[in-house]
């Protein structure tokens, strides 16, 4: 987590409140909370604060131009919100919205990864200032990811074809071309590829914030317009564009007991993609009747505005359910689970982008080839006395490795898994064969019986004693024969 600092203009003082002030810089652990004013370059070098919360009239102002050069903190790192937000809110309202956003710029430590690219078009006030580049929130790596699906997918998802493989992972090859959509993040199914300036991390952080301190029924909306004015229990979560709304944040916050918005505002720059990406979110909470409401354009948000919040029962997200190597994945399936605590469900609904794998215990030999070439993890392969194969189905993303791989052709995937079959599931059993000499466990009993029919089918009548005998004893057995056979002068 970044140093943090917050900052407010003489009017955003006063409408707020030192009292609000303060418990936000408390509750959110802030480096650093003052009025905006003449020292303030002076005063975040010695906190040494690299991210910025700033509520003034809600545009930036000039000294924020040069503080990437004087205080090397990146331009990206610096939220900027109006204080007609706040203006006749209640204190909860104030706190949570206040807390939500101060947690986000502690999460901004991705941004540092971006590279800055040359302006287009330059202006003369940046050749004067001789400052001919900009910064672009483009996708970066939160950490290296090796599942060949979840590459591919961001690969393929990149309307421009910017994104490349690289031994890390993906990557934007041409940080300059890239409008910093998202569609790409958000089509993965993971998380690994995020947008700096509004992460995983971030979402769940802000989801807790208004669920730890307002009470009352909520929504949240993902937006890439900044409103000069919202109404009371309205949340919004600004963000460069809305195509990099992930089908987990939304779950999430309905799982969370916030009612989720999601608004393509009219002025959008990438406004093709984050259509898109509209109707590719789910329509509804899977299993249940809960829809999710969206809007196309400000005119349509004022419609949707005009109803109410749902009251749903609140939950906080875990914070180490986004810290799991799966993820986003992780983040969707705690809102499967948690749900019924709101509303029934109706089992046999599916849910988009999990996939539901079937085994054929007959064809299945348990030989352990689909638990080796999955990169998820999905298969495992244990037992003592008896050998157990099991799918663990909610964090299948449908690579099919298992099925390209497995020697008996046993394995299939039939599509998006119902709510009913995210579990993990037994597949096949049988017992463990051991080794006729020592008693040392040699694997499945099945691939016994397949290796004996194999070898008795291509006339190897005699070698099939020896498939269930241990390597090391196996070894023994022949060295003694042929000493036998060395002895008795037979070659």
């Amino acid at each position: 987590m970044l140093n943090a600092g917050l900052l407010v203009s003489k009017r955003a003082r006063e409408i707020v409140g030192d009292e609000v002030l303060k418990t936000v810089f408390e509750e959110a652990k802030l480096s650093y909370v003052a009025e905006i004013g003449d020292f303030i370059f002076e005063d975040l070098k010695q906190n040494d604060v690299k991210s910025l919360l700033v509520i003034n009239d809600g545009g930036r102002e000039t000294w924020m131009e040069d503080i990437d050069q004087r205080l090397g903190i990146s331009p990206l790192a610096v939220i900027t919100i109006p204080y007609t937000w706040f203006e006749g809110k209640s204190q909860d309202f104030t706190l949570a919205l206040l807390t939500g956003y101060s947690l986000r710029a502690e999460l901004m430590d991705l941004v540092y990864r971006v590279q800055p690219t040359r302006s287009s078009p330059i202006s003369r006030r940046s050749l004067i200032k001789l400052k001919v580049y900009e910064y672009k929130p483009y996708p970066v790596l939160y950490d290296e990811v090796h599942a060949e699906r979840e590459i591919n997918r961001a690969v393929e998802a990149c309307p421009l074809n910017l994104v490349v493989k690289t031994p890390e992972g993906p990557s934007v090859g041409s940080p300059e071309k890239c409008t910093a959509c998202g569609y790409c993040s958000a089509s993965s199914f993971l998380g690994y590829f995020e947008v700096p300036t509004a992460t995983t991390d971030q979402v769940v952080a802000f989801i807790n914030a208004v669920v730890k301190y307002y009470s009352k029924p909520a929504s949240l909306l993902f937006t890439d317009g900044m409103p000069s004015k919202i109404v009371e229990g309205v949340f919004p979560f600004v963000m460069p564009c809305v195509a990099s709304v992930h089908d987990s944040f939304v779950l999430a916050s309905y799982a969370s007991g916030l009612t989720p918005i999601v608004h393509v505002s009219s002025t959008c720059g990438t406004r093709d993609m984050a259509l898109k990406r509209l109707e590719e979110i789910p329509s509804h909470f899977p299993g249940t009747d809960l829809k999710v409401r969206k809007a196309k354009d400000d005119e349509e948000l004022r419609k949707v505005l005009e109803a109410p919040p749902l009251d749903l029962g609140r939950s906080e997200i875990p914070l180490d359910v986004p810290l799991h190597r799966s993820r986003r994945r992780s983040l969707l399936i705690w809102s499967i689970e948690e749900m019924p605590r709101k509303a029934s469900m109706n089992q046999d609904d599916v849910v988009p982008g999990v996939y539901n794998v079937v085994v054929d215990p007959n064809k299945c030999v348990l030989c352990g080839v689909c638990v080796r070439a999955c990169q998820m993890l999905v298969p495992d392969l244990k037992g003592n006395d008896a050998l157990e194969l099991t799918y663990n189905i909610p964090y299948c993303i449908g690579s099919e490795r298992c099925v390209k791989n497995c020697p008996e052709n046993a394995v299939s995937v039939t599509g998006f898994a119902k709510i009913s079959d995210l579990k993990k599931k037994l597949m096949n059993k049988t017992n463990v064969a051991k080794c006729r000499i020592c008693g040392k466990p040699i694997g499945s009993e099945k691939v016994k019986v397949r290796v004996d029919s194999m070898l008795i089918s291509q006339g190897f009548q005699g070698t099939a004693q020896y498939t269930d005998v241990c390597n090391e004893c196996k070894q023994k057995e022949l060295t003694k024969i042929w000493l036998e056979r060395l002895l008795s002068g037979k070659r």
